[in-house]
């Protein structure tokens, strides 16, 4: 008897527990425009890892489905055909939708647990539009000189504040400091990256020769503000990652020098003034979106202080992980084959292509620095016309549309191919582990990795060396 009570208890406990971390959408579609609905979000705070969940409509357009959820207030994207909305959920938020697909926005209701944040979101979509736009519209103020750029962006910070403060009486405080700290860090992150987004517009191109210490006034007035129950916060975590090394160089510039903060003094402040939580996240953080620039022994020594550090950090399998694929990308490896279908329909393996240096350009039509990197790319590409070289470029544009107009429209010669299924997910940048875009690899003639880390063509000098040096 008593076992039994046992086992019935572990039940309801187990169950209860998955309740608690479970977020559920359940509700009615008229009008849908398509069979399906979708939800997608990320609880990876250091690296992107997207999950999906989906499920089919009833024939009268209802469906349900749940998903789990470890942290309260985690950005969750509600996508219908071309339609799509936002939440940030709690765990254990159950909530009733519905929603007429022909005025999709107008029509979105929620009831339920977590309704008052879900129809405060709504009303925000429908007023303002998405939270992911505001680091958008502060990026095109970047044109303005320092002061302009401050003064239109505390405007656009200030719409936001006042739109809470005008709908915010059921809201919890909780959200309400995530939903400031949104807004107010994504200003922070734009107004580190002010320099260089300002010169990219003045300048009309991805690849910035010099910044004037004029740029940098905004850094300097962007304040040291650490809190580690923030860290939910994307655009904190941006922040973090950037603030020690802008502020760095920032105060270099201002002194008359053009020398960029490096990754050891950007670590040094950073361990000594950001509280423990804020710390580990932007010293593993930092260290994964750096990787791909180090070469292996770099990036063991890097994996090597963080670990000493933080020994008990939660990102140091994580790590492992990273340096793991790092070393099978590294010079000297067999460069991991696969299969692609060219521009004009021809099967092909990266292998077929043994015996030519290959150099391997991952882009899409929507990257702006990838098509800032086209013209340099055709300049290099030229130089080796009649040269065993092939240059290999694979899009991972979703739309197959806008990759053939963009290739048109820059004239991108060499072997083109589009990464079968398109995005994040499509299979070669799975097998060669693509979190972001551009990203090169030099392949010898051998079938083997030239490079750790493969020079862009903007760095045409180095890029050219390397070739060279590949085909004697």
């Amino acid at each position: 008897m008593r076992t039994h009570f046992l086992v019935a208890l572990l039940c309801i406990s187990t169950s209860t527990m998955f309740a608690a971390n479970t977020v559920k959408l359940h509700g009615k579609i008229t009008n849908p425009i398509s069979d399906s609905i979708l939800v997608r979000y990320s609880e990876t705070w250091v690296g992107y890892e997207p999950k999906v969940v989906a499920t089919r409509l009833s024939a009268d357009g209802s469906f349900s489905l749940s998903f789990p959820l470890e942290h309260k207030y985690t950005q969750v994207l509600i996508q219908h055909g071309d339609q799509e909305t936002e939440i940030f959920p709690e765990p254990g938020n159950d909530l009733g939708i519905t929603l007429d697909a022909k005025n999709f926005d107008s029509s979105l209701h929620y009831t339920g647990k977590g309704a008052e944040v879900a129809n405060f979101l709504a009303l925000h979509m429908i007023t303002i539009g998405s939270s992911l736009t505001f680091g958008g519209q502060l990026q095109e103020l970047c044109i303005e000189d320092p002061a302009a750029f401050e003064e239109k962006a505390n405007v656009a910070l200030n719409k936001e504040i006042d739109f809470l403060k005008a709908n915010d009486k059921v809201l919890p405080a909780s959200f309400k400091k995530m939903w400031k700290a949104n807004y107010q860090y994504n200003l922070y992150y734009i107004m580190l990256s002010y320099p260089t987004f300002h010169e990219m517009q003045k300048q009309h191109s991805y690849t910035i020769s010099s910044i004037p210490k004029e740029d940098y006034k905004t850094v300097l007035d962007v304040p040291a503000a650490f809190d580690d129950e923030l860290l939910t916060v994307s655009a904190y975590r941006m922040y973090l990652d950037a603030y020690y090394y802008q502020l760095i160089t920032a105060k270099n510039a201002m002194a008359g020098s053009d020398v960029k903060a490096t990754d050891s003094a950007q670590d040094i402040e950073a361990y000594r003034n950001m509280p423990k939580g804020s710390a580990e996240i932007y010293g593993a953080g930092h260290i994964c979106n750096k990787l791909k620039y180090y070469t292996y022994t770099e990036g063991q020594a890097r994996v090597l202080a963080y670990k000493k550090q933080f020994p008990a950090s939660p990102y140091l399998s994580l790590l492992d992980e990273k340096m793991a694929l790092k070393k099978k990308f590294s010079a000297g490896s067999k460069a991991v084959d696969f299969t692609f279908t060219t521009l004009d329909g021809k099967a092909m393996k990266l292998s077929d292509l043994k015996g030519k240096v290959v150099y391997l350009d991952f882009w899409a039509s929507w990257c702006g620095p990838c098509k800032g990197e086209m013209p340099f790319a055709k300049k290099v590409e030229e130089k080796y016309k009649d040269k065993d070289v092939v240059f290999l470029y694979v899009s991972i544009d979703a739309d197959d549309a806008a990759w053939k107009s963009a290739m048109q429209k820059m004239q991108i010669d060499g072997v083109n191919t589009r990464d079968d299924g398109g995005g994040w997910d499509g299979a070669i940048a799975k097998q060669y582990d693509i979190r972001s875009i551009p990203a090169y690899f030099l392949i010898d003639k051998e079938g083997n990795y030239a490079a750790d880390n493969a020079p862009r063509p903007s760095s045409t000098g180095d890029l050219t060396n390397t070739i060279d040096k590949l085909l004697r």
